[in-house]
């Protein structure tokens, strides 16, 4: 993680010397803050990403069965969920029948 860390800095380091060598000091306006962020965003997540293997690490080998398996993982039916059914048509009163494929419906006029 630290080297591609150092490949994205890299480059936006790169980056910001052609800016420069192409267009002179304004492009250190936007390019200074610009790569400043990229640093910053890429030191946070070199920081942050070893907490968050150790984590994934520890919930890995934690036995018992967790509430946000899926049913199935469970070995429930998968049909009896908190939102089983939600998304189903249920019939509803009132509702036209089909009609058959040879009919013509009437018009407005009566024809």
């Amino acid at each position: 993680m630290a080297r591609l860390a150092g490949a994205v800095i890299g480059m936006a380091a790169v980056a910001l010397g052609f800016g420069y060598l192409a267009f002179g000091w304004p492009a250190l306006l936007l390019g200074g803050p610009l790569f400043v962020g990229v640093a910053l965003t890429v030191v946070v997540l070199v920081l942050t990403e070893r907490p968050r293997a150790l984590l994934r690490e520890r919930r890995e080998t934690r036995t018992g069965d967790s509430p946000w398996k899926s049913a199935v993982e469970r070995g429930e039916r998968a049909g009896s969920g908190l939102m089983s059914g939600f998304f189903e048509l249920s019939p509803q009163a009132g509702a036209e029948e089909p009609v058959p494929s040879g009919a013509r419906p009437t018009g407005v006029d009566g024809r």
